[in-house]
């Protein structure tokens, strides 16, 4: 506010002052917690990766779920024993940690191609997702710390229930990609993790698999 020589009254200047510091201040403390917590998580995934590469037990360690949830591109990795042959496609993917199903990776498929016939011989897949200068992920705070290779089995929902519902995620997951995930001939993919290899910006890795949840 202005006094009549056209002068900020300073005791506008004040009350500006008592309400805005707190506010920074706080702010900076939260946000250098939140940083904090994650310097300590990707440390200790370092440190297991660095004193031999220990085995991680299930679930995902939360920096790479975090990781996971935000990304929306990766790439799938397919293979024809009987063709003797192989195949690489671009994917967009949406993880999903389900009360029943556990943790899972989503994707669509036309029908009408050579992956979905190689998924219908060939079960097992490779899945690479990474972080390194992806345009999905500029809000991320993590960006460019991880690639993350997950091995599993990947099913393809035949029931319309399931099929639809995980169709609904996947296209909450990416609305401006409809034309992938919408459609009579565009089936539903479900990838059961069943290990993964987390490599971190130093190429420091760490393997997680499911099995040592029996141990």
């Amino acid at each position: 506010m202005a006094t009549s020589n056209g002068k900020v009254s300073p005791t506008w200047i004040s009350a500006v002052l008592f309400i805005s510091i707190p506010v920074v201040y706080y702010c900076g403390q939260r946000l250098r917690k939140i940083r904090r917590k994650r310097e300590e998580a990707n440390t200790s995934l370092s440190k297991m990766a660095r004193s031999g590469s220990q085995l991680l037990k299930p679930p995902f360690p939360e920096l790479v779920r975090e990781m996971l949830s935000k990304c929306r591109l990766a790439y799938l990795s397919t293979v024809d024993n009987e063709m003797g042959s192989s195949h690489l496609s671009l994917m967009r993917f949406t993880y999903l940690n389900d009360e029943h199903a556990g943790e899972i990776v989503i994707m669509s498929t036309n029908r009408r191609t050579k992956k979905f016939d190689m998924l219908r011989r060939q079960k097992g897949v490779a899945l690479l997702v990474h972080d390194f200068g992806l345009q999905d992920n500029r809000s991320n705070p993590n960006a460019g710390l991880y690639s993350i290779t997950l091995n599993g089995s990947c099913r393809i929902i035949e029931d319309t229930t399931t099929a639809e519902y995980y169709r609904s995620k996947h296209l909450a997951h990416n609305p401006d990609y409809p034309q992938f995930i919408v459609g009579d001939d565009i089936a539903m993919l479900c990838i059961d993790v069943t290990s993964a290899r987390i490599c971190d910006i130093n190429d420091q890795v760490t393997k997680w698999e499911v099995e040592q949840m029996n141990n």
